[in-house]
């Protein structure tokens, strides 16, 4: 076991979080040692909320692309030079929040024992359309590490955030939950999927029919795990300190939104047709983003594709689904 209790460095891309931005800095700051924000082009208030807080160390990742890979180096090498001794690397999103109970728990303890090469994975509950309930799931997520200074090798989408090398040893952290607020905000969710389509449909890192199984706009989010009550305790260790944690703020559009138009505007909205992100105004979307004076986006009609394209990709989709599925039973 380790002699020395390592410092906890939180790592964390940031673009226009502001909804939720300040209930994570303010749980983060009870636990971790320095909290290091990566924040890309923000035009919210995110950069004028992070300056709020002493244990935020600001840097701006510059890049307009979307790219995991860059601004998980950016943010690990970032941690690695402002605390080079022994530490633990935590790399949560900005609406991922410590349930309350976590660093008075045996888990917590056991993660502070751990030996530098440990990959330490949480259960991440996705609270669904309220703090008050939560789908639960029976398989943690890797989301730290104790950093003993390997290379970190990531995807450019959907990449696990942390080092996990081939000799790595795994903790599981059972008793310390990681609340992620994303689906409290369906329609921010949904707008999301909408983007990483759009992402990987340029980025050509996944096909057609994967992603529309991937990011179905009629997906039902519950039977990947079990809906049920969220603990009390998760929360009130917090709101005894007078943080909010149930508050939750919707909008009508989202970046996600606006960056899909950009994508429209560069690439012609007619690369997107076969691509499930059409159960949504994006005409009256562009309308609304000229109103406010965006740029980059398209000067003329965003037209959604003929009812036939998307018949042919559902079932094209639903095809490769049953194809999958097959494989699978096959296989075993």
């Amino acid at each position: 076991m380790s002699e020395t209790i390592p410092k906890i460095v939180v790592i964390t891309p940031v673009k226009n979080e502001e909804w939720i931005l300040d209930r994570f800095l303010s749980v983060t700051s009870q636990f971790a040692d320095l909290i290091i924000v990566a924040d890309q082009l923000s035009n919210d208030s995110s950069v004028e909320i992070c300056h709020k807080y002493p244990k935020v160390h600001l840097i701006q990742n510059s890049s307009d692309e979307y790219d995991e890979a860059k601004r998980q180096y950016l943010l690990i090498d970032a941690a690695r030079e402002k605390v080079p001794g022994h530490k633990i690397i935590l790399a949560l999103d900005a609406d991922e929040v410590m349930a309350a109970n976590a660093i008075e728990s045996e888990g917590w303890k056991a993660m502070l024992q751990a030996e530098p090469g440990t990959v330490l994975c949480f259960e991440k509950p996705d609270l669904f359309l309220s703090p008050y309930k939560a789908i639960r799931y029976t398989t943690p997520w890797p989301v730290g590490y104790v950093d003993d200074g390997v290379e970190h090798i990531p995807n450019l989408i959907h990449s696990i955030r942390v080092p996990v090398p081939s000799y790595a040893s795994i903790l599981h952290v059972h008793d310390v939950k990681i609340l992620h607020y994303g689906l409290t905000r369906k329609s921010a969710q949904e707008s999301k999927m909408r983007f990483y389509s759009s992402i990987e449909n340029i980025k050509n890192t996944r096909s057609l029919p994967n992603r529309w199984a991937f990011y179905s706009s009629s997906k039902d989010y519950t039977k990947a795990g079990k809906l049920s009550d969220s603990e009390p305790y998760w929360y009130s260790g917090w709101q005894d300190l007078g943080i909010n944690m149930t508050t939750i703020r919707l909008n009508n559009y989202y970046w996600y939104d606006y960056e899909v138009l950009k994508f429209f505007c560069h690439y012609g909205y007619k690369k997107f047709w076969f691509d499930d992100i059409w159960d949504f105004d994006w005409e009256r979307c562009r309308l609304y983003a000229i109103d406010i004076g965006l740029k980059n986006i398209p000067d003329y009609k965003v037209v959604p594709p003929p009812f036939y394209i998307k018949i042919f990709s559902n079932l094209f989709a639903n095809f490769y689904h049953l194809l999958s599925t097959a494989k699978t039973i096959l296989g075993r």
